[in-house]
């Protein structure tokens, strides 16, 4: 049995769940902006006693390392991190803007940098076209001239577009199968990109 504890709190939303097999199973998503700390494991903890899962089964982390909030990242690959290593069970870490991506289609995705900035990244089936990057807004809207049948995701209001909803525990599960875990969880480190 193949059980995946997915984890994000890059941003202003905590969402966790658990997947069976490469079926999300039990998931919580809602906005806890400079929460997660407070909130993360006890919701971790509930998803188990929801499904009867034992933690000792979970065989794989999944968690965002960034970019985003520089506390929220730290909190959730934290967590992860240390349930990786003291159950020895492999992690595999995901850019935040992939994941606002999925695994999918071509989508350009956006996270408020503030100070009219955002991280951006470009992807296409989960693969990026380009690496992560921290842009000003006015750099971002040059850029996706080149990428306009893209779909934007993520912070889209800072270009005037409507938001799209993305199902944070979805798209984890979904990258799940096609990105690699790390080698020594102990060596994972964050995605920061600012200067």
């Amino acid at each position: 049995m193949h059980i995946q504890l997915l984890i994000d709190t890059s941003a202003k939303y905590l969402a966790v769940g658990l997947s069976k097999n490469g079926k999300v199973i039990a998931s919580t998503q809602y906005e806890a902006w400079q929460k997660q700390s407070e909130l993360t494991i006890g919701e971790i903890d509930r998803l188990f006693k929801i499904t009867n899962i034992n933690p000792k089964d979970v065989t794989r982390i999944v968690v965002t390392n960034g970019p985003g909030s520089y506390t929220g990242i730290r909190i959730g690959l934290t967590i992860a991190k240390v349930y990786s290593t003291t159950r020895n069970i492999p992690l595999c870490l995901v850019s935040s803007l992939n994941m606002l991506s999925g695994a999918r289609d071509k989508k350009i995705a956006l996270i408020d940098a503030r100070s009219k900035r955002a991280y951006v990244g470009i992807y296409q089936d989960g693969k990026p076209l380009i690496e992560d990057k921290v842009l000003t807004l006015e750099e971002i809207k040059q850029l996706i001239n080149e990428y306009q049948d893209f779909e934007i995701v993520g912070d889209a209001h800072l270009l005037d577009k409507n938001k799209v909803e993305v199902d944070i525990i979805q798209q984890l599960e979904d990258l799940s199968s096609i990105i690699d875990d790390v080698e020594n969880p102990h060596l994972a480190v964050p995605i920061y990109l600012k200067d």
